[in-house]
């Protein structure tokens, strides 16, 4: 058997595509796998983006087990044979998770935790661990344990954080999926530097992390890399808690029919985010004008305004709640606070300086601004904007130094990524495909996922034409 695809090569498939080639019986789990290693030791070295894998004889072991699935007309679900990454800060029994912190460094955890035993319910191949930042807190990836990772369309650029490693192994071919976390753009923004699609769920809607404690409230949850949109749709179908989520689990093959049927049912009332004051890159701003542009001819209604949120507001939920986050994950761990690199030793320092009263209002103000945005939802389906209001920045930068000649704060590449953490709303970025670099971001209310990944879907097609 051999895959059916013009380059010749199954490593570069999409994931949706190998399911079907699969199911066909033109394309074996083994070939495919093989063709995916490959391709990892060709290109792996030069990005860093796989940290730990499995021994090849196990890896194999499990694709001839898929294989014998196939075979006996019993596939295990929408992933057999379908090789992935999972990002460092999820537990997979046997392999190590460091969390990007060196005094974790030889933690092997005993056990999968939810997502990652639901993607191997499934029938996936988990290739092996990509990189994060420490605790998985910065807007680039590495660490003291493996090194900094490196963006495939750019070595000496990053791919962003902290699922900068993710993103960079499905940029690289090394699978054409990616199991990542996203607690303010984490999926999201990498996705945009390195050309990858990049979805968030809403809170409860997919399986939340369940190995190491959780820093961020509901603004963390675990969300899919892919190359697609389709390919995002079939993995965040696996991690639904409600199968009812995605309803295109429950149909036979590919999502991408299920997709353009709901995209094509309703018309969505889209509101474009004019640029904030503190700068983008008019790259940037011509992208998002052109995107606009053809989602209006496909018929969508598309409103062009401010900002409709607080940027400091949205900011501050998170700079007041992250340091409470890290130092009970800390304190949980029993890590030494001297061990920590400096950012989480100031991240956990930061919480004695308040009370509990203190996080008490600020969960309150969270609370009572979610709200509040009901009126915003009652007349959009869809904020439209970038991921990012610039472009990838060198990988020793902890964050751009300008932005459109503009001296660039550390959270100001996060601007519009971080409003749908705090806000409970699934959001996806889609790449511009003749820009590279550049993500559009589509946000919609909390609990439209499925229907979000619809209108996403169609705005991948519109920009493709």
């Amino acid at each position: 058997m051999s895959a059916i695809h013009p380059g010749g090569s199954p490593w570069r498939l999409g994931a949706s595509e190998s399911a079907a080639l699969l199911r066909a019986r033109r394309l074996s789990p083994v070939e495919l796998l093989e063709s995916v290693l490959e391709r990892a030791r060709t290109s792996n070295a030069a990005v860093n983006a796989v940290v730990a894998s499995p021994e090849t004889a196990v890896l194999l072991a499990e694709a001839r087990a898929s294989d014998r699935r196939f075979a006996a007309g019993r596939p295990a679900g929408g992933l057999d044979g379908i090789p992935l990454t999972v990002k460092d800060n999820l537990w997979v029994r046997g392999l190590p998770a460091t969390w990007g912190v060196s005094a974790l460094a030889s933690f092997v955890p005993a056990r999968d935790e939810k997502a990652v035993a639901c993607v191997r319910e499934a029938g996936g191949v988990v290739l092996g661990k990509t990189n994060v930042p420490p605790m998985a807190l910065a807007a680039i990836t590495g660490n003291d344990v493996y090194g900094a990772t490196r963006n495939p369309l750019a070595p000496e650029l990053t791919p962003g954080g902290s699922s900068g490693g993710a993103a960079a192994a499905v940029a690289s071919g090394i699978g054409a999926l990616a199991l990542a976390t996203d607690a303010g753009g984490s999926i999201r923004r990498p996705a945009a530097y390195t050309g990858t699609v990049g979805f968030k769920p809403s809170p409860g809607c997919t399986w939340p992390s369940s190995g190491f404690p959780r820093t961020s409230l509901d603004f963390q949850v675990v969300g899919p890399i892919a190359r697609s949109v389709e390919d995002c749709a079939l993995l965040a179908a696996v991690l639904a808690v409600d199968r009812s989520c995605f309803p295109w689990q429950e149909r036979p093959g590919r999502p991408d029919a299920w997709l353009r049927e709901w995209a094509h049912a309703r018309r969505a009332r889209i509101l474009a985010i004019s640029p904030p004051e503190q700068g983008q890159e008019p790259v940037v701003c011509a992208a998002l004008n052109e995107c606009a542009e053809r989602l209006a001819r496909a018929g969508h209604r598309v409103d062009w305004r401010p900002m409709p949120y607080s940027v400091a507001q949205v900011d501050a939920f998170w700079t007041e709640l992250i340091p409470h986050g890290v130092r009970a994950a800390v304190d949980e761990l029993g890590l030494n606070d001297a061990a920590l690199p400096a950012s989480l030793g100031d991240l956990a320092r930061r919480s004695s300086a308040s009370t509990a009263a203190d996080m008490y209002r600020t969960v309150a103000r969270l609370l009572d601004w979610r709200r509040q945005l009901e009126a915003l939802w009652s007349e959009a389906d869809v904020i439209l904007s970038p991921a990012s209001p610039c472009l990838a920045w060198p990988h020793d930068q902890p964050y751009p130094a300008r932005i459109d000649g503009q001296p660039a704060s550390a959270r100001a590449g996060a601007v519009y990524a971080a409003f749908a953490n705090a806000a409970g709303a699934p959001s996806i970025s889609v790449p511009v495909p003749w820009h590279p670099g550049i993500g559009i971001q589509l946000t919609g209310a909390p609990g439209s996922d499925a229907q979000l990944l619809a209108w996403a879907w169609e705005c991948e097609q519109a920009m493709l034409a």
